[in-house]
């Protein structure tokens, strides 16, 4: 009996039941990154849509019979809290999206990642242990047998 055809073995990839607890762990982890960063492109998107509808209904066109010189009346206290909440939206979406993006990218899932690549990037983890290999003085080993005696007594 034919069960269908299987696409995984044309496309190379193995069967799930094979595949490691680390590497399914890690294809969950760039999944939830990509998740991130695709609801923040829509997010953006759909934005985008709204301030785009909002400037276009403040356009003013008239009818046939109507003047061109005289402005409709409109608020400006109505204008200037869709001009916020349009630019606010925009701005505060697109940075999400930029983010989210450069993280997926970077393949950074925490602070404590950001901040481990980050000081891996400006070259702070060498100069970290280079920092351990020098002896200690005396006034610093000092300092920090009182502090850990401060914390050991607690």
């Amino acid at each position: 009996m034919v069960n269908g055809f299987d696409f995984s073995k044309m496309f190379g990839r193995k069967d799930p039941e094979l595949v490691s607890k680390e590497v399914k762990q890690y294809n969950e982890r760039r999944f939830k990154q990509m998740a991130l960063f695709y609801g923040f492109t829509v997010a953006t998107f759909i934005c985008s849509k709204i301030a785009y509808r909002g400037v276009i209904k403040r356009r003013y066109v008239p009818n046939y019979y109507q003047h061109n010189h005289v402005a409709p009346p409109f608020s400006f206290y109505r204008d200037a809290l869709s001009a916020v909440f349009h630019s606010t939206s925009l701005a505060i979406t697109s940075l999400g999206m930029a983010s989210t993006g450069v993280l997926w990218y970077y393949d950074i899932s925490s602070v404590a990642e950001f901040s481990f690549k980050l000081k891996q990037a400006l070259g702070g983890h060498d100069k970290e242990q280079e920092l351990k290999k020098l002896p200690e003085d005396e006034t610093v080993q000092e300092i920090q047998n009182s502090i850990n005696s401060y914390l050991g007594d607690r």
